[in-house]
């Protein structure tokens, strides 16, 4: 008989940083028969998180997304590798790869499941009615450069179901993550976007994930004569 564990361990972390101790957890929860949840952050403000934030507003789902593609069973390889994937850095290109999403007949459908890649792409299918509703070309369009697939999708299932949770429970679930044993849960339950801030001793504040880790202007101050 399955017994439910009663003990469990919460693990707060960024996104990419920690996916080297994803394994370690893995065994730790093996070993002591336990539930393990990831607490992650919601304000991932680079790459195209960004461009998804221009655009619809929301939680950043970089970090999100990069742990759940994490989680993701080697068993079901063609879909981590679909959610894993980026488009092109050429705007171009980008901007011809994604239509082959929609109507599948990129390659990375072929070896996903009918039903899952039918769901993958119904998802898709409605961020391009999102998107067509919000842009105006020439002046305003949708910049699919680097685009990665996973947050594509994630903001594409928000919208859809109004719920940022049930955009993590959808992606899991075709990623086969065993939400029994292991979930991911944003850090803040919402739908607006959110940002941390860095205070500096010199009064500067920063505003951002993106411009915290990746500065545009150094910001160490000088050292203070003796």
């Amino acid at each position: 008989m399955t017994t439910t564990p009663s003990r469990k361990i919460v693990v707060f972390s960024g996104g990419s940083a920690a996916n080297s101790l994803v394994d370690v957890f893995n065994e730790l929860i093996e070993r002591n028969n336990c539930t393990l949840s990831y607490i992650i952050p919601i304000s991932d403000s680079g790459g195209s998180s960004s461009e998804l934030i221009r655009v619809f507003g929301g939680p950043g789902v970089g970090d999100i997304r990069s742990r759940l593609v994490r989680l993701i069973p080697s068993t079901n390889a063609p879909v981590l590798h679909f959610f894993n994937h980026r488009l092109p850095s050429s705007s171009v290109q980008a901007s011809a790869e994604f239509p082959t999403l929609l109507d599948l007949t990129s390659p990375l459908y072929h070896p996903i499941p009918a039903p899952q890649a039918l769901l993958i792409r119904s998802v898709l299918s409605h961020l391009h009615l999102e998107i067509l509703k919000r842009i105006r070309p020439p002046s305003s369009t949708f910049n699919f450069q680097s685009a990665s697939i996973g947050n594509l999708f994630l903001t594409g299932a928000r919208l859809l179901t109004g719920s940022f949770e049930s955009a993590i429970y959808l992606l899991a679930i075709i990623g086969g993550v065993d939400e029994s044993r292991t979930a991911v849960l944003p850090a803040i339950v919402s739908n607006f976007t959110h940002h941390i801030s860095a205070g500096l001793t010199d009064g500067t504040i920063i505003t951002g994930e993106n411009a915290i880790s990746h500065p545009n202007a150094p910001t160490a101050l000088p050292e203070s004569p003796n």
